[in-house]
């Protein structure tokens, strides 16, 4: 059973387009977010965007997550935080433009460009010049545990009811190379946390498994539903209920 004390009233997640609901019919109803808010009979708010990197989760959850908790009239505490770990590989930078490629409509990201693989395809410079030059795997896999454990005591801090979820699985080689990072408090806020290196179940290997992917690769509806009643749900009512305890 979800506890009632201390209630969450109000959901905000944050992440990629595994976030954000890409490729769904009507994300605000069928997205893994949509999905959970019902059942916990509370509002949300997604923050997620498409070709969002780890980088931008933690800067617009930063930036936006006072702000929204307050013009709702709310506590930290009143708030449960989901954010959506995705590709470490990802990076964003501060240009002062515009991105062309992506934004929300209610949300723009100020000036922050997002570099993404895909991109290189579409010919973006700043996306061709991290790849080709600046990007490397143990740079994105320490920058990502760094993140990870910075973000954890600024909730921490904040008061914030939290958790972590994955896009993807993550890659075992990312918490076997730097094992120091995997401490106890950020472990058991995130799904899978007891079962790393491999953790999980991401959103993807739910719809990877059963066939329900995209053309662009994005989990559809029926993963979503899966993915929020087998392992999500669970997950976020046990967490829950040992805050309450």
């Amino acid at each position: 059973m979800i506890p009632t004390r201390p209630r969450v009233r109000l959901l905000v997640v944050n992440g990629c387009s595994m976030t954000y609901g890409d490729e769904l019919r009507d994300r605000t109803r069928d997205g893994w977010a949509a999905l959970l808010a019902h059942r916990l009979g509370v509002p949300f708010v997604n923050l997620g965007a498409c070709a969002g990197s780890n980088h931008r989760l933690v800067r617009v959850t930063v930036e936006q997550l006072g702000r929204i908790t307050s013009e709702r009239g709310l506590r930290p505490e009143d708030v449960l935080f989901l954010g959506m770990w995705t590709s470490v590989n990802r990076f964003e930078v501060f240009t002062g433009e515009a991105d062309p490629r992506a934004g929300l409509p209610d949300l723009p990201d100020g000036g922050w460009r997002r570099i993404h693989a895909s991109y290189i395809e579409r010919h973006d410079r700043l996306s061709r010049t991290w790849y080709r030059e600046l990007q490397s795997e143990g740079g994105d896999r320490s920058q990502f545990l760094l993140h990870r454990t910075l973000f954890n005591a600024w909730l921490t801090q904040q008061g914030y009811r939290y958790g972590f979820l994955w896009a993807y699985d993550p890659n075992p080689a990312t918490f076997a190379q730097f094992p120091e990072y995997d401490d106890a408090p950020v472990l058991t806020r995130t799904i899978g946390g007891d079962r790393l290196p491999h953790g999980g179940p991401s959103l993807y290997s739910v719809g990877k498994a059963i066939g329900d992917l995209g053309p662009d690769g994005h989990p559809l509806e029926l993963s979503q539903r899966l993915y929020t009643e087998e392992h999500l749900l669970p997950w976020v009512t046990g967490l829950l209920s040992r805050e309450a305890a």
